[in-house]
């Protein structure tokens, strides 16, 4: 243990100018290098956000496909979901969900 405080003692000016530079380009650096870890983050949760948003451009352009085919099948299913209709002669029940 005497040896480590005799090494310390003995070479204390160049570890107090070691520490000053490590704090100066801290200090320097600082603020760079929080906006790099902020913008890292920004572009990750970007990246996701873009991911989902190619998928919904797929079920959106499926969809879009399916109207201009004019299928008769998508047709009346989006007219009886989204527009509630029913064809004449047929009685719509609806139910409310458990909860």
């Amino acid at each position: 243990m005497n040896d480590l405080k005799k090494i310390i003692v003995r070479n204390r000016k160049p570890l107090i100018a070691a520490a000053l530079a490590v704090a100066a380009v801290c200090w320097f650096l600082g603020s760079s290098f929080t906006s790099l870890i902020h913008n890292k983050i920004e572009l990750k949760k970007l990246s996701s956000q873009t991911v989902e948003l190619d998928e919904q451009y797929e079920q959106l352009q499926e969809k879009l496909d399916l109207l201009k085919k004019q299928d008769p099948a998508y047709m009346e299913r989006v007219a009886r979901v989204q527009y509630h209709m029913s064809k004449p002669g047929e009685t719509e029940f609806r139910f409310s969900p458990k909860k």
